[in-house]
């Protein structure tokens, strides 16, 4: 995945990153050099899982949590972690057949655009 959030540390070089943590690093017009560690969004998911007798796909993107119920074509949203979770929108649409992989898509575009809103 492209879309990362950036951490900036201070004279602490790291030899060894985590997997898909990248380095990069800048030079300001004073010649003073900053490195960014940009890490891919945290994700979790998609899962079914059964509320209420109700099948319900789940899943996680930077701590959105959407939740597709079987049969419909809306999408609640929360924050937070798969089953542990704030509300924050309900009944937002969503085409496609249900499915996985409709829903991983939705919640990467939904969440990157509502974290883009915030990067300006």
């Amino acid at each position: 995945m492209t879309d990362c959030v950036a951490v900036q540390v201070i004279d602490v070089p790291l030899t060894h990153l985590p997997p898909g943590v990248r380095a990069e690093t800048f030079t300001h017009a004073d010649g003073r050099k900053a490195t960014i560690y940009r890490a891919p969004y945290e994700s979790d998911g998609p899962l079914v899982l059964t509320e209420d007798g109700q099948r319900v796909l789940c899943y996680m993107c930077a701590a959105y949590v959407f939740r597709w119920p079987e049969g419909t074509t809306q999408v609640d949203v929360g924050h937070g972690r798969i089953g542990k979770y704030m509300r924050l929108r309900d009944g937002i649409t969503i085409s496609g057949n249900w499915s996985p992989r409709v829903l991983a898509d939705f919640g990467q575009r939904w969440a990157h655009s509502e974290l883009d809103k915030y990067s300006r």
